[in-house]
Parts: structure tokens; sequence; C-alpha cells
């Protein structure tokens, strides 16, 4: 349901696309270069997953009769540049430097520009977050332009407006929730945050998306959501391990460093008892470096969380499964979307690196 040659097709349409929008819209030579990086930033590296998703569910809901015609590609290519806009933000909010072996977006303007005092970097900074923003409006450019009939572009808007709204809320939620105590948080506050910031933009909102341009009812819809779900938080909570196994200490751990509230960390404490929990909590007001990740990695590993969070996956992929059973689908296609499974890289079989900026 994904062939080999979807990325480059893609790639195709989002290229043809960012250098016709750079015609009409960045002519100004002070604007150029800060579209060029945006472009540039959308066009290197990626598995284009998002976007690969939504086909894939198309495809499997109409049978595979006919090519996903042009309008539903140039729809699906639109979650590219809703994607590239929310990493271009994310960088920012970490302070990050690299994604995909590549400096961040807001970096490299500040390298092109050579930008190396303070006034410098939050000009560079203030860029990459109005690049962001260009390129979200760029996305529903795209998606305004695709070719959708009008009650199909109707859906889509809706599915998609209501996709950026929950992940800005769970972005929110994990910024905020750097400032609470672990013992304030439950695991309901954790899932909900995954399920914003990652599980919906990410996994079950392309999956609808593809199915409701295929023209799939609503509770086709509604279940493939919920399965869409259940993979997404598996596919966050996979990240986290990821993040931590076989981690150095001398290296660094976004995850870690910014003591992000994850459900790992989450779990580790939860597990703790009172002189693993006070230990924790010093940790993580110490300052960053190689004692203070030492000291929290030992925590995790002493917590057992590691052990746990794979039982917790299993759940996950069995708790999928069941949503997906239920959905009124024959049997071809509720394993085609099983087979989906391998497309998302943690949960696929292909072990990511042990750092964040892979941006699937």
């Amino acid at each position: 349901m994904s062939p080999p040659g979807d990325r480059e097709r893609l790639d195709r349409y989002l290229a043809a696309f960012l250098a016709e929008s750079r015609r009409r819209h960045a002519a100004n030579p002070h604007v150029r270069p800060t579209f060029d990086r945006a472009a540039e930033f959308v066009l290197n590296g990626g598995k284009r997953l998002r976007p690969r998703l939504a086909l894939a569910s198309y495809r499997i809901l109409t049978d595979g009769a006919q090519p996903p015609p042009r309008a539903v590609w140039r729809a699906a290519a639109s979650l590219e540049l809703f994607h590239a806009f929310m990493l271009a933000h994310d960088d920012l909010i970490d302070n990050s430097l690299t994604r995909r072996d590549r400096p961040t977006l807001h970096e490299a303007i500040r390298r092109d520009a050579r930008w190396d005092d303070t006034d410098g970097r939050k000009r560079s900074a203030d860029l990459g977050l109005i690049a962001g923003d260009l390129l979200c409006a760029l996305g529903m450019r795209l998606l305004g332009r695709s070719g959708l009939d009008d009650a199909a572009m109707g859906r889509a808007h809706r599915l998609i407006a209501d996709m950026l709204l929950e992940t800005g809320v769970g972005e929110a939620l994990d910024v905020l929730y750097g400032d609470c105590p672990l013992g304030g948080l439950n695991e309901g506050q954790i899932l909900d945050a995954y399920l914003g910031k990652t599980a919906r933009y990410s996994v079950s909102g392309p999956l609808v998306l593809g199915a409701s341009l295929a023209g799939a009812d609503g509770s086709i819809c509604k279940a493939i959501g919920k399965f869409g779900d259940l993979l997404g938080l598996g596919f966050q909570i996979q990240n986290d391990l990821d993040a931590l196994t076989g981690a150095d200490p001398r290296d660094e751990c976004p995850d870690l460093d910014g003591g992000k509230r994850t459900w790992i960390l989450w779990t580790a404490y939860d597990r703790l008892g009172d002189a693993g929990r006070h230990a924790m909590q010093a940790a993580l007001t110490a300052p960053i470096g190689p004692a203070r990740r030492s000291v929290l990695l030992d925590l995790i590993a002493e917590s057992g969380a590691l052990a746990e969070c794979r039982d917790r996956l299993a759940s996950l992929r069995r708790e999928a499964v069941s949503a997906l059973s239920s959905a009124p689908l024959d049997s071809t296609r509720r394993r085609a979307f099983l087979g989906l499974v391998a497309m998302i890289p943690q949960w696929g079989g292909r072990h990511c690196p042990p750092t964040k900026k892979n941006g699937s």
C-alpha cells in the first residue's frame, strides 16, 4: 500500500509547489533567503511518513483499483508542510541546533547571515519562527489548491484544522508540564499530551484524512482514528525509549536535559521508593551535564521503567489490533491496515538513533 516511488513523487509535488510559491510570494530579495531555507528544510530529509500513511489509507479503502488522483496526492503532500512547520517551532522551543544531522531552520538562517552576537541570534530565532508560520500557510495554500471537490475539501479542511489545534494543545501541555512536580502528574495527563502532540498529527490524522478522501463513512473513520491513536502513542513511547537505549551520559540527551515529563520518566518516578524519588527530583534541579544524566539514567534503570515501557508497547499493539477488529472492514482491508505498522519507523523494526532529531 506504500510503493517505493511514493517518496519521490511526493517530493516532486512539493518541489514544484514551493518553486511556484517562491515566484509568487518571495520575489523580495530580503525575504527570499528565509523562504529558500524553509523550502530546503522541507525537501532535505524526512521519510514523508504522514503523507504516505494518508495515501496508504486511501488505497486500502479504494482497494487500490486506481492510482490516487492528483488532488489526493497534493492534499497528502500538504501534511509534510504542516509537519515542517511544527518541527521548526519545536526546535525553537528546545533551543536545538541540529535536525536530521543538519542545522535546524533557525540555525541555518543564522549561519547564512553570520549573525554571531546576541542580537543576531535573536533575529535568526525570530526569522525561524516566521519561517515556521510561512510553512503552515504554505500547507493551507497547497491543500486549498489541491483540486479536491467542495465536499472533500470541506472534510479535509475540518480534519486538518482539528489536527493542528490538537497538536498545539499537546505541545502547550508538553511545555507546561515541565514546571510540574512529577508527583503532581498522573499517567492520563502524560498520555493526553502524547495524543495531542504526536499521535493525532503523525498517525491517526493522516490515516483518517486518507479514509475521508476515499469516501469512508463515519464509523470506519472513527475506528481507524482509534487504531491510529494507539499506534501514535506507541510511536511516541518507543521514541522516548530509543532516546535512552544505550545513552551515554557524556552526550546530550534532549529529553533528560530539558527535564521533559516523558512517560518513561514519570513511570520511573512512580515506581521508585521515597529515596529514589527524592534523588530524581534533586537531579532534575541540578546543572545539565554528564553527572545529572548519569544519575537520571541510573534511577530509570533501577526503577524497572524500561521493562514496563516494553510491556506497555506490547499492550498498545494488542489494543490497536482490537480496535481494528471491531471496525466495519472486511478481512483484506483489516490486514492491510495492520500492515501499515511496518511504515512507522520505531514500530516497524528499524531502530532510529537515540535522539529526537530524526524528524520522521
